[in-house]
C-alpha cells in the first residue's frame, strides 16, 4: 500500500517517474451489437492498454485513451510497428516452432513476423539463442513458396475445367439442333 501511496504522490507532484510500471497495447475484438446478413454478430477492433505495476497483482486493462498513448509513447510505438509489420507477413504467434518467451524476446528486438526471423543475421540469432528457430523459419518460407505455386496451379486447373464444361454444354446444344 505504501508503494501505491508514493506513486500517487509523485503523480500529484507532476513527477513522471514510471519505474516499475509496464504497459502493453493490443487489439481486442468487441461485439458491436449488430448482426451481419448471415446472422453472425459483428465485431469492431478496439485498441486496449494493459498496465501492470511491479510487485503488484493488480492489472488495469481498458480501451486505450490519448492519455495512455502520451503516458507510454514507446510502448505505443512498438504496438504500431508490430501491427504494421504483421500485416505484411506471418505473425510469430502462428509459427509453431517458437515458445512464448522466444516470441517475447523476438518482439523486444523488433522481430514480429516469420519473414523477419528468417532474414535475421545468423550472429544475432545465435546471440539471442534462436538460431534453430531462424533455420526453421527459413525452411517454413521455402515450403510456403511451393504452396503458392500449388495454389496457382489449382486456380488455373479450376478455370480450365470450367471452360471445358462450358464448351461441352455448347457442343451438346449444337448437336441437339
Amino acid at each position: 500500500m505504501d508503494a501505491d501511496f508514493n506513486m500517487f504522490q509523485s503523480y500529484l507532484n507532476g513527477s513522471r517517474d514510471e519505474r516499475g510500471v509496464f504497459a502493453r497495447f493490443y487489439d481486442k475484438y468487441i461485439r458491436t451489437g449488430e448482426i451481419e446478413e448471415n446472422g453472425l454478430p459483428k465485431f469492431a477492433v478496439k485498441t486496449y492498454v494493459e498496465i501492470r505495476i511491479q510487485n503488484s497483482a493488480d492489472v488495469a486493462d481498458h480501451p486505450a485513451s490519448e492519455q495512455d498513448v502520451m503516458r507510454f509513447p514507446k510502448e505505443y510505438a512498438l504496438y504500431k510497428v508490430k501491427k504494421e509489420k504483421v500485416q505484411q507477413g506471418t505473425p510469430l504467434a502462428q509459427f509453431a516452432f517458437l515458445t512464448v518467451p522466444e516470441i517475447a524476446t523476438c518482439e523486444l528486438r523488433g522481430i514480429f513476423t516469420v519473414e523477419d526471423l528468417a532474414n535475421l543475421d545468423d550472429a544475432k540469432a545465435k546471440e539471442i539463442n534462436i538460431l534453430t528457430a531462424k533455420e526453421q523459419a527459413v525452411k517454413f518460407l521455402e515450403a510456403s513458396k511451393n504452396n503458392k505455386a500449388i495454389a496457382k496451379f489449382e486456380a488455373e486447373n479450376k478455370k480450365l475445367k470450367e471452360k471445358i464444361a462450358k464448351l461441352e454444354d455448347e457442343l451438346k446444344a449444337l448437336k441437339e439442333k
